[in-house]
């Protein structure tokens, strides 16, 4: 029998059952996994975003953006590009396999952008992150607040 380590104790006293799950990347979430709520003054659970593009014809558009999160103790910290189009229906990898992004337009030119880490500790612990944003085609930078947390120890 595996004994859960002290960061599995953590997330799991910081359960909550909040948060609608139609925003969770349908390819990512394990059946159990346990929803955790998030620390808002967690330096690790801000994103910064930077040169936000997107560029568009009558066929879909297409979007790049830098993204970095800061580590702490036990979030691994990451800073990767990520592209993809709209027209995509699900998360896809950035260049760091890590990260997820995913842009779901709106009423030109308003834009969500949403954004997955996930990360394992030792062989048997997963955990995802996900934030999202909702921006203008103005926007070049920006920060995502990471709204959910998910663990399986």
């Amino acid at each position: 029998m595996l004994l859960p380590t002290a960061f599995t104790m953590l997330l799991l006293t910081l359960l909550t059952t909040s948060s609608p799950a139609s925003s969770t990347p349908t390819n990512a979430m394990p059946k159990s996994a346990v929803r955790l709520a998030t620390d808002p003054s967690n330096p690790a659970l801000t994103w910064y975003v930077s040169s936000f593009e997107t560029g568009c014809s009558p066929g879909g558009c297409v979007y790049s953006f830098n993204i970095a999160g800061v580590a702490s103790a036990n979030t691994p910290g990451f800073n990767t590009t990520c592209n993809g189009t709209s027209v995509e229906k699900d998360y896809v990898e950035c260049k760091d396999k890590g990260v997820l992004s995913q842009l779901v337009p709106a009423q030109y030119p308003n834009w969500t952008v949403k954004a997955q880490h996930r990360w394992r500790k030792g062989e048997w612990e997963q955990y995802y992150a996900y934030g999202e944003k909702n921006v203008t085609a103005e926007a070049e930078n920006f920060t995502i607040r990471v709204g959910e947390v998910y663990g399986v120890a």
